[in-house]
Order: structure tokens, then sequence, then C-alpha cells
């Protein structure tokens, strides 16, 4: 029996050795050169990790040429990239990509591609949208004439974009008989690429739209004015760094619109393109639900060219008519979205599709209640600055506030 034991052993061992002749021990020492392809605006600088198969891992920069080298032990490595980078057109590239099976032996130098993936992200973020409006001081009702949006960059660069817009998409509310599911289940432009743009949408003067590091814009959507005279509950609108919407011959009804703060100057005011029902005297947001989003225009269009393009039309359930028109806003222009439900209402479907916001957050109106994006807490400390979370997912990245935070600044 201890004899047929040993050849048994000695069995394993001859195996053992023989399934491990290829692999490597780790007593030498080799060059490995990870060469990175894909799309790179700027190949330099961007970490590189190789990873052994005993968790041990090696950093290194890429070079001009996108190359980063190591001296590693013989052995065999995953390399890795995730790498984000920031441009100044606002849009937050992140990389990503990995290789295995890299064997390195002695007395062979290595060099091995590792592709990488691109995904996008907008820097230029919705950090806060009030819309619900607050109760009257004499108990009478709500008072909701007094919408803001706060647009933050997300980012310690300079951003300067050829153009921002404000869009709602349809059904205005949450709850709306939603017309636009497929027998799937499915949004019927899902897979058009294409987030439409209920009526009009509301765009900045000027052919370019800077935003500073950390720089926050706050646009008046109703009434650039000190609200607060009337309504202690509201939001003082009038103030100098602030923008508004504001286009009086298109929208005449001066309860939603009237005359902006003097202390605004006439260059913050946002304009209007139309091309829905001609008989609404005030943009339709909904005060309790919106799906709001923000983008820039296709590339060579301005606002109003692209809002007039006929080749660009869109009709909510499929209507032809005029009061249903939309405007076929591509997904690689959106720069951030949310989809807000409201808490009054069981029934609810998604207006904005997956690519843009796969989730949404809650709210309650007339309370002078806001949604606001949450801070990412590790990001912040790491920049030294507030960073605000962005998963493309509300209902992750926005959180209900129960005052809004203009309201809480006065």
């Amino acid at each position: 029996m201890r004899l047929i034991g040993n050849l048994l052993i000695a069995a394993l061992l001859v195996a053992l050795a023989a399934c491990h002749n290829d692999e490597p021990k780790g007593y030498d020492i080799e060059q490995v050169t990870v060469r990175l392809t894909g799309d790179l605006t700027n190949p330099e600088g961007i970490e590189v990790v190789l990873t052994d198969t005993r968790g041990g891992t090696y950093s290194q920069a890429t070079d001009a040429h996108g190359m980063a080298t190591f001296q590693v032990p013989v052995g065999i490595y995953q390399a890795s990239v995730s790498h984000a980078a920031q441009g100044a057109d606002g849009w937050r590239r992140i990389y990503n990509g990995s290789v295995s099976n890299l064997v390195v032996r002695a007395g062979e130098p290595l060099v091995a591609d590792l592709p990488l993936a691109v995904a996008t992200t907008s820097s230029i973020i919705i950090r806060e949208l009030y819309v619900g409006g607050c109760q009257k001081d004499d108990g009478s009702g709500w008072f909701h004439r007094d919408k803001y949006v706060i647009v933050a960059n997300n980012s310690g660069e300079r951003v300067s974009l050829p153009g921002l817009c404000l869009a709602i998409a349809t059904p205005y509310n949450s709850y709306g008989i939603n017309k636009n599911y497929t027998a799937e289940g499915r949004l019927n432009y899902e897979d058009q690429g294409f987030i439409p743009a209920a009526s009009a949408f509301w765009y900045f003067q000027g052919s370019e739209v800077v935003f500073e590091p950390w720089e926050q814009k706050v646009i008046a959507l109703n009434g650039a004015i000190d609200h607060t005279l009337t309504y202690s509950n509201s939001v003082n609108l009038a103030h100098a760094a602030y923008y508004c919407t504001y286009d009086i011959e298109q929208y005449a009804n001066t309860s939603y619109y009237p005359s902006p703060s003097e202390v605004i100057p006439t260059s913050h005011y946002l304009r209007v393109a139309r091309y829905g029902d001609e008989s609404e005297q005030a943009w339709p947001l909904s005060t309790s639900s919106p799906a709001f989003f923000i983008f820039t225009p296709p590339a060579g269009m301005t606002p109003m060219e692209f809002a007039g393009d006929a080749g660009n039309v869109w009709y909510d359930e499929g209507r032809a008519l005029p009061s249903y028109a939309c405007r076929k806003v591509p997904v690689s222009c959106i720069l951030d979205a949310v989809e807000v439900y409201s808490t009054a209402w069981q029934e609810a479907a998604k207006r904005l599709t997956a690519a843009v916001d796969v989730g949404y957050v809650y709210m309650t109106a007339r309370q002078g209640h806001s949604v606001e994006r949450r801070v990412d807490e590790s990001e912040s400390a790491r920049q030294g600055h507030t960073v605000y979370q962005d998963t493309n997912n509300s209902s992750a990245d926005f959180v209900e506030r129960e005052h809004a935070s203009l309201h809480n600044d006065q």
C-alpha cells in the first residue's frame, strides 16, 4: 500500500509539473510595454495597472505615445485602464479597457496592445430643479410662478458650450397617459437615439455659453423677481448674476413672465424656440412631475436652425398636428436630465430613455420642495471641492429637498 501511495504521489507531482511547464516562475525581471489603442485625444499621463496572479499590482503612466513601460518579475499579468478626461467642450470622457493572460518570460520583452472603449458624460449638470411652488402666507392656496433650475459645472475645468437649451419631454406629467410605448413596453423612440423636446425649448443668447470651474448658473423659469415680498415661503429670483426665461413676444402671459428685475441684464434673458401649440401663453412645464433635460444644438446648427429643421419633427402619440409637434434631440447632444414622478399619483411612466436617465425621483408639489443632486462625498474629498453624483440615474443621483435651496439661502 505504501508503494502504491508513493507511486500516486509521484505521478501527481509529474502531472502538476507538466501543467505548469509554461508558467514563468517569477525569479527574473523582464520589461513589459503596454500600448494603449483607441480614440485618445491625449494619450499621455494615463495610469496603466498590471496585476499578477497573486494580486500584486504595478502602475505606470503612459508617455506621449500612449505607452507605459514596466520592469516586473516574470509571471502572468492583467493590464487595465480606467481613466476620465475632462474636455473643454463640457464632455467628460471615460476610457476603460483590460487585457488578460499576459505571459512574461525571462529574456523575452513583451509589448501588449490594450484597446480602450470610451463613454461620454457631461460635466454640465442639473444641480437643482424647483417647480412645485409653495404655500401662500394666508393659507388660501399655493403659488407656483417662482420656478427655477440651477445648472452647474461639476468640474474644475473651464467649459465652453456652443449653446445651451432647456427642454421637457412628453407627456408633461409623469402620470399622464403615455401613448408612446410599444406593445413590448418600450418607448417607441428608444432605439432611435433621441428624446422628444415637446412644445418649445429655451436657449441662451450668443454663440457660446461659458462655465468657469465649478460655476453654477441660476435660471428663473418664471418670474425673475423677488417673490418673497409677496410670499415668504417663496424665493428671491432678482439677482444680477441670475438668468431668466423671458421672451414676451412669444409667451404673452405676464403673470408667468412679469418684467424681470432691473438688476438682471438683458443679455441674461433666455429666448424661446416655439413649434408646438400656438395658443399656449406659457411654456407647459409641469408643476408636479416634469421630465426635464438640457442639451446643446447638433454640430453646426444654431438653436433656431435646429428648431426650424423640418426633417427633425416628431409627433407625440403619432398625431401629426401642430399641438403634438416635438423636436428630436439626439442623445449625443443631451448634457443631463432628470425624470420627476409625483408623490400624489401611483400611476407613472418613464419618458426619458435609459440612455439619458435610467431612474426617477419623487417630488411633493405645493410645499416648497425641490429635487437636488446628491453630493459625491468621496470625490469631493479627493477634489477639495463639492462634487455632485452623476450616474445617469435619478433614483440614485437626486433627492427631494424639504425647502428649495434658494429659499434656505434667504
